[in-house]
């Protein structure tokens, strides 16, 4: 029987808060505080600005969690360092640049088409297709299963089991009605936009929307920006031209960068020498083998066509070891392709071109398959390559093998193949492998090769790779096994063994053979141990090695390797090929392949750029503020070399000198998102509030206007006023104060994955354009990692996808907020919890509750003089004010919301405690809720706002009021400890009064007998407090030592000590002399202090003696302690005084800040 659905949950809680929010954001609406223009006069002008930005989001579909996540990150650090007295520049644009828009777009349209195809088709025609089918097909088909297949939409065949882009629009909340509309991408531009907006003005965020925009041509405005930029850029010599290894979608026929794609981002071309072994077709007619049939079959139906050089092609990253070749590897379940291939590529990596001559060659048409006939093929090509399919493809593309088009338009051409062999066929071939030894080589299997890495098939070089030396003796040591399963005949294996080639000190000249031994490497399975060694060989080896044999005998590895490369590809026994580092699917679907294309790239690895930015990652102007961020910069400039900005299909900005060519081209997303946050500080003088740009600013300034020069002058390329310009000069100077008073950026957050293009390409971009003016490149990026849902990956198959808008429905704007603070600060992935958020609507429930009643005169609270426990709560929030601004400087949003929400909280309840029947002090109280408000409002606006001004009733908004301030020394470290010894000692006397009252009803003790059922244990009503004013000696000694010890505070701010100090207490003359007992005693409590006292108390943990008086502080709190611990009385002496009552030990364990209690009958 199914449970009956559970009571829905009352919502009123939440709707309260949703209306404040409402209420909160209506007002903010009115009065602006987020529009702030750069100060015109002199008196306003020197006072300090925090200009902060997040990569703007792409224009897709509606903003989910993860966008949310990262916005907070910028969000709060905005409003923090608002109430730091700055003026604050926190604008937002939304990007619609690149392919993938139009791709959708385009597959909707052609769904659409198809749709309308079936439709006009008919009932008649659908039957007459299945009719003719059913024909062919089995009694069963005939009795309706192939007719209901047959149904099936083409839309659907066409794109296998993904969802078509239809059903994708209905999963994103379109209305069934509406989705045609997407088929025009322009429309994807108008729809999204907007819903962007609503829904990070709902959440709160602090956004000067003026200065928003929208990318492409759309807004001519940011169009005129980015032509300026790229000008800019092809002046300075940044901008080549060339034919270069670049990942292509196939379908689009462009490069597909990171933003292009479905999966695969950050993934570049991988290299390989491709060698050709070339078959032996005498050898191979003179000893037929029966398993070779099917491929000589192949070849004999190519002989009229001429003769043809017959190789199976391996990919490998050492050509310098052909040297030593024994054999070749093939999978022998695996697929493998007769090609047709040329001998002379027809494309060629060339020298790139620069300025004009760049410009001039792109005129040319591009052609990235060289499409023949079958016909054409056979005569014309002169080689046949046996390989896999996918590397074939990517050869075919790079200028190697011809294409034939495919009949369906919708399907792509594919390399001329002769016909498909399996592994099995080719094992046991005789081959010429170039630089061998050996004059005959033979396939033999491998069955650890991927058909979807390299060719298929693998050299073997068993003296320098241990993969291949273990296959190897595997064959030899059991022949009978590989005879009988492969048909491998001990001539193709016996006769050849390793080869040396090459020497590595000490490694020798064999060096896979001798680590193998060595390690006991048992057989090809064992892949630990064989990684480890390739990894130590290969190493050693490039570095190290010296050549033993060919003409570069005697020389280095590292500088013999390329000119050995070379000598085989002049030759033609070689060639250089590319492919993918690892899977990529273009977001339209297909698998992409590396084409040599020309290309327009930016040449990120001139040395001198590159020496420049790497100077200013290591310099301290540029944070990070973590060192595995920093460190992952420096390692993205180390490997960034050239990359394509250039695109023939998609939406965006066309290169300017070629927008009224016959070849427009595009600029790339990665490669126009660089520099746009200098945008941001004059788009509001000429979009008239327009994130389309479709009316002037209020400047009246028309985008015709917007020459070069006057970009040149607005953003300080010269100090001279445009000659020429139509635009009034007092206009020009207005937008020129502009960009100067804001930039730099301060702040750029981002999720990590941008780390690997945007934002390193940010920096290079921003050297390019003001190379003398370091001052103005970006400060700080902060980076972040993905976020979950509860532990889980935030996916819709999972049920557990948040967009914004849903977010905010659910849990509210500020709980939301506060639990995306809560998830986490670092690079690893951030975990909402839905708890944390449902717990938060309650929380800020009740904050809003409190704040009526103790205003309202509900809540009884005292006036007059200050009690110390007035002191110490006062204390208390100067403390998390203090800790809280600390972490929010330091990006450390959880520790923020710890101490901004949730220790002023305790703080509050435990200073309620502290005062019992007196009841808490007015004053406190309201002190209390404006600092929670203020140290709150970064997180949660919302509601603070709602306290400040609607409870509290302050003249001005609370995102305009400074951070909390006290007097001078208002924070008393003294206080602080004796706050949290008080509470520290209720805990521990708690525990101990536990444990008494089980030994009193006849517990645990040995021997004891439990106490009959109906007999009550007497009640412990009364107690003695001793208090230690001193360490005994043993504990002196070793604080005098520890205070020696280096500490520091962490990441998380709380003070830490290295494992420096068990040294130094170790060594100590005085320490070691003690006995077995004594010692280990010494080093317990110094490990004590060190982990646990230190992160409490700082160095004063390792003070020997107490900066107040212990015992006066319990006396004083005499009554909080009594009420606490349910007692009728409590007193307290010092621990060197004992009482009548008392005749156990306990008064021996107290220590200073650590008293003992014993708990007695009345």
């Amino acid at each position: 029987m199914a449970a009956a659905p559970a009571a829905p949950q009352s919502r009123g809680r939440r709707d309260k808060l949703l209306s404040i929010e409402e209420a909160i954001q209506a007002r903010w609406a009115r009065e602006n505080p987020y529009e702030v223009d750069a100060p015109l006069d002199a008196a306003n002008a020197e006072k300090k600005k925090y200009f902060c930005s997040f990569p703007y989001p792409y224009m897709n579909g509606k903003l989910h969690l993860g966008h949310g996540f990262t916005l907070c990150r910028a969000e709060f650090q905005a409003r923090f360092q608002r109430m730091q007295g700055k003026n604050i520049l926190w604008p937002l644009g939304l990007h619609c640049t690149g392919m993938p828009i139009l791709a959708c777009a385009d597959k909707l349209k052609r769904e659409i088409a198809m749709r309308k195809a079936e439709q006009d088709c008919g009932e008649n025609g659908e039957k007459r297709e299945h009719v003719e089918s059913a024909e062919n097909n089995s009694a069963e088909q005939q009795n309706g299963e192939e007719d209901a297949k047959k149904k099936k939409s083409k839309v659907a065949a066409k794109t296998g089991n993904a969802k078509t882009q239809w059903e994708i629009m209905l999963g994103m909340g379109i209305p069934e009605a509406e989705i045609a509309a997407f088929a025009d991408a322009q429309h994807w531009l108008r729809y999204f936009p907007p819903l962007a907006k609503r829904d990070v003005t709902r959440m709160g965020f602090g956004i000067d929307w003026r200065r928003s925009f929208v990318t492409t041509d759309v807004n001519p405005f940011y169009d005129a920006f980015i032509r300026w930029q790229f000008n800019t850029l092809m002046k300075r010599g940044k901008l080549k031209f060339g034919m270069r290894a670049t990942i292509l979608s196939r379908r689009e026929k462009q490069a597909c960068a990171d933003h292009d794609r479905a999966s695969g981002e950050g993934v570049g071309p991988q290299e390989y020498t491709v060698v050709k072994l070339f078959l032996q077709g005498e050898k191979m007619r003179e000893a037929p083998v029966p398993q070779h049939q099917p491929l000589v079959q192949l070849l004999e139906a190519v002989k009229a066509y001429g003769a043809k050089k017959v190789s199976l092609v391996a990919a490998t990253l050492r050509p310098e070891t052909m040297y030593g070749q024994t054999n070749c590897y093939v999978l022998p379940e695996g697929k493998y392709g007769l090609y047709l291939a040329f001998t002379n590529p027809k494309k060629s990596l060339d020298k790139a071109e620069e300025g004009d001559g760049g410009a001039q060659a792109a005129e040319s048409e591009e052609e990235f398959e060289t499409l023949m006939t079958r016909e054409e093929a056979l005569s014309t090509c002169t080689e046949v390559f046996i390989c896999s399919e996918r590397s074939a493809l990517n050869m075919a593309y790079q200028g190697w093998l011809p294409m034939q088009a495919a009949e369906d338009p919708d399907a792509l051409p594919v390399p001329h193949c002769l016909g498909t062999v399996d592994g099995m066929n080719l094992i046991g071939l005789p081959l010429t492998a170039p630089n061998a030894t050996y004059p005959t080589i033979y396939a033999l299997p491998m069955l650890t090769i991927s058909m979807n890495k390299g060719t298929g098939v693998v050299m073997s070089v068993p003296s320098d790779a241990p993969d291949d030396y273990m296959a190897l003796q595997d064959i030899k040591n059991k022949p009978d096994f590989f005879k009988d399963r492969y048909g491998v005949l001990p001539e193709w294996v016996g006769p050849f063994e390793p080869v040396a080639i090459i020497d590595i000190p000490d490694l020798g000249a064999l060096p896979a053979v001798t680590l193998c031994k060595e390690k006991k490497v048992a057989s090809q399975k064992d892949t630990q141990k064989l990684q480890e060694i390739k990894e130590e060989v290969y190493k050693k080896g490039f570095y190290d090695g010296v050549l033993l044999v060919g003409p570069c005998a005697g020389q280095k590895v590292a500088d013999a390797k390329t000119v050995i490369r070379d000598q085989l590809i002049e030759r033609k026994e070689a060639l250089r090929y590319f492919e993918p580092e690892k899977p990529v699917v273009a977001r339209s679907g297909d698998e992409c392949v590396v084409a040599f294309m020309h290309q327009w790239y930016l040449d990120y690895g001139e040395e001198k750029w590159r020496e420049t930015v790497e100077a200013y990652i290591n310099s301290e102007q540029f944070q990070t503020f973590s060192p595995q961020v920093l460190h992952q910069f420096k390692h993205v400039v180390g490997w960034l070399r050239e990359w394509a900005c250039s695109r023939s299909y998609g939406l965006g900005t066309y290169l300017p000198w070629t927008k009224d060519s016959s070849r427009p081209v595009l600029i790339e997303s990665l490669s126009d998102s660089t520099i746009y946050m200098a945008y941001y500080a004059i788009a509001h003088l000429l979009q008239g509030n327009d994130m389309y740009g479709q009316a002037k600013g209020p400047l009246g300034i028309a985008v015709e206007q917007l020459t070069d020069e006057v970009f040149d002058y607005v953003f300080a390329q010269t100090d001279d006023l445009p000659k020429g310009s139509t635009i009034p000069a007092e206009h020009l100077k207005r937008m020129r104060n502009e960009f100067e008073y804001w930039y730099p950026l301060d702040l750029r957050v981002s999720g990590k994955d941008l780390i690997f293009n945007h934002l390193t390409f940010s920096l290079y971009s921003h050297a390019a354009i003001w190379p003398h003016r370091p001052d103005l490149w970006p400060r700080a990026f902060v980076c972040n990692g993905h976020i979950m849902v509860d532990a889980q990956k935030m996916s819709k198959s999972l049920g557990n996808f948040i967009s914004i808008e849903d977010g905010i429905k659910e849990f509210t704007a500020d709980a939301m907020r506060v639990a995306l603070a809560d998830a986490g600060d670092t690079t690893d992935d951030a975990n909402f919890q839905r708890e944390t958020a449902n717990g938060t609507i309650m929380r800020l429930y009740l904050l809003e509750q409190f704040a009526n009643e103790a205003v309202s005169g509900a809540l009884p609270l005292r006036t007059g003089r200050y009690s110390d426990a007035d002191r110490l709560f006062l204390n208390e929030i100067v403390t998390c004010t203090q800790e809280a601004k600390e972490a929010y400087e330091g990006f450390q949003y959880r520790e923020a919301l710890k101490k901004g929400l949730y220790e002023m909280h305790t703080r509050r309840d435990q200073y309620r405690l502290l005062c019992g029947e007196d009841h808490m002090h007015k004053d406190m109280v309201v002190t209390w809720l404006k600092t929670q408000c203020q140290t709150l409002a970064p997180i949660a606006p919302h509601i603070c706002e709602h306290i400040w001004s609607e409870i509290l009733k302050e003249p001005s908004l609370i995102v305009s009021s400074a951070w909390p301030t006290f007097p001078e020394h208002a924070q008393d470290p003294v206080l602080h400890r004796q706050f949290l010894l008080l509470l520290a000692s209720v805990e521990d006397f708690r525990r101990t009064k536990d444990k008494a009252v089980q030994m009193l009803s006849g517990g645990k003790k040995k021997g004891q007998q439990p106490r009959p059922a109906d007999q009550a244990a007497p009640a412990l009503t009364h107690a003695v407090v001793y208090v230690a004013k001193e360490y005994p000696p043993l504990q002196q000694q070793v604080l005098t030592l520890l205070q020696k010890a280096p500490i520091h505070k962490g990441e998380d701010g709380a003070w830490c000590a290295g494992k420096e100090y068990m040294d130094i207490v170790k060594n100590d003359e005085g320490i070691n002399a003690l006995d077995k007992n004594a010692k280990k005693e010494a080093m317990a409590f110094a490990s004590f202090q060190m982990r646990d006292e230190l992160k409490a108390y700082g160095r004063s943990a390792l003070d020997l003696r107490l900066p107040f008086d212990e015992l006066n502080l319990l006396q004083s709190h005499q009554r909080y302690l009594q009420a606490s611990l349910g007692l009728t009385e409590i007193v307290f002496l010092p621990s060197d005084e004992a009482h009548p009552k008392d005749d156990s030990p306990n008064r021996k364990l107290a220590k200073p800040g650590k008293p003992s209690i014993f708990f007695y009958v009345g």
